[in-house]
């Protein structure tokens, strides 16, 4: 994915926004050619009515004509203040006295917008004084009425032909009742086309008395908002005066101005539309809120009637993820293209004891471009700085906008220094194939030891090795579709010192063919061993094996079904290759019927495979399960399971160990098996307790384990506190468990009042006569197996423990421990892990050794920022030693993170040296990360 650096792109949007969405005055075809809409006591009385004085506005000196502003920008006529009907402190009547209407000089829309005082036109008469917006209107105070005004000629208020009136609501905010007059007023309107719409006062506005809609907007609410709205919706307004000059057609609002449409909210002193001239702009505390939680706020913009012009001065920006942006200026042109001048931006929050403090990181440009036809973000002259000092500088950035999810592209390049490979440099290439698909070309340059390359400039093979020796290819390749998704990954390169080609293939899919059905694959293969780690690469499950698996699979109500072929490549497999079996195919089937009578139920289980391989055993199985299920429950609490089962087993095999030829064997096994448990429970004020004793009894036919049934999957066996109350201990289907057989044991929990948990375990398992199949170190050699246990430490607080344990049954010497043990609060945590697995055998041999080892970590989180940790593996056998340490130390706040890490690993595998990783990582959140890497 081209991942376009956030420095900014989110916010220029918001800016353009402000330019291209404030709400106006939307003409739809019909109505009245000359709306009325003016402020209650000041537009549409034609009686006498009582007015009021009103403090006086903020000032605000006029605009001079921005230095940003093209050179083919022609300004309009010196104009005065805004022509608006004064508030008189006595009932006089006043005539407008009309000026000279606005001349065209381009003949275009976008010139003539200039400073406050310039656009709309001038008047003799001073503008009418409105209350300031911090100002609130006290209850009961009666609204300000204007003085009687000259009616105008029937030609002037009669609707034209073929005019139109805009859908705008004015909307009053009176301290009481709304007079008489001014439901006149409102008649009249109407009559004209216009909806206008009274509301009381708010009771509780906020601190800068406004009324402001939720900050966020969900999504789903906003759409359902904008398809019931259509494609023209109207515009909601609120404040103190709302005013309209007849001669030069400009309704003008003033006060408390509070503007929504389609969600979006713009708050200002001042808010101005010029229907002669489709021109509209605000002044004084202007404020933009988007749905989406974007607040923009600016001295004061100007805009043409179909927004596709305009400028603004001073942009502040507020993103929802708190990220902020400002711009001294911005120009739109032809509704696509936004310039914005001396750009800087910063996720970083300010300081609370200092605002105007310098944040910690902060991007700067000199000019932004926002192509929105092309979806394009350009920038000139950027640089990135660090508590006020530049670290990094470029002419000429260009990123698709936030628009653009995928775009093809150069990503973010890496560098990196390997003991064994040399210094590296990787540029990453994105390229987009489709809507639902893209491919990731990774090439890594590498320079290692010039004499270990040999070119023979003669031969073109040895030229391409030669240049493979420098280069490692990688590539990526996705696709996501709507009832599927793959992914496919594979890399090449030539050994440095011979020159073989090396390289690895991963891929892995899934998709769906029906309600039912689906089929998948996953499919794993390197050249060598030692390649992913060399190369560090790392795959799905980062195991030590590789597995190839395409696989079909269906899922019913009470069934299942799957078929599958599978190959492994891997030294921790087998260590001749050509002894690694390959599964094809491999069939299963699992059904559970409705229950029955007394809840009982039957299961079906099906199982057919096949495997074959260069060297080795190679075998058929067929193999099904039918199983009754009764469960009991006493009214004493008991809870018992009574099953009974017959499975049947054929195989057929070829290059069986002390048989030559093909040979072919089955068996028949009865099963009747009982669980039961006993739960006991006991609630207490400091802790309750749960103590349940379980067992469990099972008989079938001993034997049935003929040396002329193959061994593939019964090979490991760990005995523990889970399977060894079960009827059948061993896994897979190759070896069963025969006899009269059983177990038992004992669980205790404990829930304390001020939480966690508290738990402990034990079982053993028994059986009539001993049994060859479990191997000499397995643990269950005699008629009774070793002492299997299980302890959980885990209150609330600073301590864990969980330990889970293996006994000899009579030495008590113990077989087998995992344990980890945590203690301490966040400032300084301490955690140790313990292993140690006796050596597993079976009838095919040795598992794996004996292993013992310890790990052992600190952690302290030093700070609120600044957290270190540290950590050792050790291995304790006589040959052992360090097998690996790490420390890395972490600074995260709001805005910024570093994380510097190493660690020293060690090896044994031929061609990868043992030594050390320190990799240091900066990260400026929203906008990206700086990865330093050496191996």
């Amino acid at each position: 994915m081209s991942r376009s650096s956030p420095l900014s792109l989110f916010a220029l949007l918001v800016a353009s926004t402000a330019l291209a969405g404030a709400a106006r005055a939307d003409v739809s075809d019909g109505g009245v050619a000359y709306p009325e809409v003016g402020g209650w006591g000041q537009a549409w009385g034609e009686d006498d009515m009582p007015v009021r004085s009103a403090p006086p506005v903020r000032p605000r000196p006029a605009a001079p004509i921005p230095s940003y502003v093209a050179p083919s920008y022609v300004p309009p006529p010196p104009a005065a203040a805004l022509p608006s009907l004064p508030l008189a402190p006595s009932p006089v009547p006043v005539v407008s006295r009309p000026a000279p209407p606005l001349t065209d000089e381009m003949g275009q829309a976008y010139p003539e917008v200039g400073g406050w005082g310039q656009a709309w036109g001038e008047e003799t008469s001073a503008p009418a004084a409105v209350r300031p917006r911090s100002a609130a209107q006290s209850p009961g105070q009666p609204v300000a009425a204007p003085a009687p005004r000259p009616s105008a000629p029937a030609a002037e208020t009669a609707p034209a032909p073929g005019a139109v009136a805009p859908r705008l609501r004015a909307t009053v905010t009176p301290g009481g009742g709304l007079p008489a007059q001014a439901e006149e007023t409102a008649a009249q309107a109407r009559r004209r086309g216009v909806s206008v719409s009274m509301e009381p006062a708010d009771i509780s506005p906020d601190a800068v008395g406004l009324r402001r809609p939720s900050r966020i907007i969900p999504s789903p609410k906003a759409k359902l908002e904008r398809d019931q709205e259509g494609s023209a919706p109207p515009v909601h307004m609120e404040a103190d005066q709302v005013l309209y000059d007849r001669v030069f057609e400009v309704v003008t609002a003033k006060g408390r101005v509070e503007m929504v449409q389609s969600g979006r909210t713009i708050t200002a002193d001042t808010v101005s539309y010029n229907l002669k001239k489709d021109l509209m702009g605000a002044s004084g505390n202007v404020v933009l809120t988007e749905p989406t939680g974007e607040i923009t706020q600016a001295d004061y913009f100007e805009l043409t009637g179909d927004f596709k012009n305009g400028v603004a001065e001073n942009l502040r920006l507020i993103m929802a993820d708190n990220s902020r942006l400002t711009a001294v200026s911005a120009q739109r042109y032809g509704g696509d293209r936004t310039d914005f001048e001396r750009v800087s931006y910063t996720a970083c929050e300010p300081c609370r004891d200092d605002p105007g403090r310098t944040p910690l990181w902060q991007a700067k440009a000199l000019r932004v471009t926002h192509n929105q036809a092309e979806a394009q973000v350009e920038y000139r002259d950027a640089w990135v700085e660090m508590l006020g000092i530049p670290v990094l500088y470029t002419p000429y950035l260009s990123h698709p906008d936030p628009t653009v999810k995928r775009k093809s592209g150069f990503l973010a390049p890496t560098m990196g220094y390997n003991s064994t490979l040399g210094t590296s440099f990787t540029t990453p290439y994105f390229f987009v194939m489709s809507d639902h698909e893209d491919f990731t070309l990774v090439p890594r340059f590498m320079m290692p030891d010039s004499k270990s390359v040999k070119v023979t400039k003669s031969d073109p093979d040895d030229l391409a090795t030669a240049t493979l020796q420098h280069v490692h290819l990688l590539g990526e390749h996705r696709w996501r579709g709507v009832r599927g998704e793959a992914k496919s990954v594979g890399s090449i390169t030539a050994d440095k010192d011979d020159g073989k080609i090396r390289g690895h293939v991963e891929s892995k899919g899934l998709y769906e063919l029906d309600r039912t059905w689906r089929a998948g694959w996953q499919a794993q293969y390197q050249s060598d061993e030692v390649y992913r780690n060399l190369y560090r690469i790392r795959t799905e499950n980062d195991r030590p094996w590789l597995l190839t698996r395409p696989y079909v699979e269906g899922f019913g109500r009470r069934n299942y079904a799957m078929a599958e072929a599978m190959s492994f490549q891997g030294h921790r497999v087998v260590t001749d290759n050509s002894k690694s079996p390959v599964v094809l195919p491999h069939f299963m089937h699992q059904a559970i019927s409705e229950p029955g009578w007394a809840n009982s139920y039957w299961t079906f289980d099906s199982d057919v495979l096949s495997y074959t391989r260069s060297r080795g055993t190679v075998a058929q199985r067929i193999s099904h399960r039918t199983g009754w299920t009764l469960p009991m429950t006493s009214p004493d609490g008991q809870v018992v399971s009574l099953t009974t089962s017959m499975r049947g087993d054929g195989y057929r095999s070829e290059h069986l160990q002390n048989y030559s030829g093909e040979v072919t064997a089955g068996r028949a096994v009865p099963e009747v098996s009982m669980n039961w448990r006993y739960p006991f429970a006991r609630q207490g004020t400091v802790m309750s307790q749960v103590i349940e004793p379980v067992a469990m009894v099972a008989m079938s036919p001993r034997g049935g384990n003929d040396d002329k049934i193959p061994n593939e999957d019964s090979l490991a066996f760990e005995l523990d506190e889970t399977n060894v109350v079960r009827p059948n201990r061993l896994v897979g289907l190759d070896r069963v468990e025969g006899g009269l057989r059983g177990g038992y044991g004992l669980k205790w929990s404990g829930y304390p009042a001020r939480g966690g948990r508290l738990g402990v375990q034990a079982a053993q398992g028994w059986r009539r006569n001993a049994d060859a199949t479990f191997g000499p170190t397995s643990g269950f050699t005699d008629t009774f197996s070793d002492f299997l246990g299980r302890v959980d430490v885990a209150p609330t607080g600073t301590l864990a423990l969980n330990s889970r344990f293996r006994l000899d049954k009579n030495s008590l010497q113990l077989r087998r421990n995992e344990s980890t043990v945590s203690v301490g609060p966040p400032a300084l945590s301490l955690a140790a892990t313990y292993g140690y697995l006796s050596s597993v055998s079976s009838t095919a041999g040795d598992i794996y050794p004996r292993r013992q080892y310890l790990s052992y970590s600190a952690s302290s989180a030093l700070s609120q920022y600044w957290k270190a940790t540290a950590s050792m593996s050790q291995d304790l056998t006589k040959d052992g030693g360090t097998l690996s340490w790490t420390a890395n130390t972490t600074y995260n706040d709001e805005c910024f993170a570093i994380v510097a890490a190493m660690s020293r690993y060690y090896t044994d595998a031929p061609g990868l040296l043992s030594g050390y990783n320190a990799t240091l990582t900066f990260v400026l959140k929203t906008l990206g990360e700086a990865p330093l890497g050496l191996f």
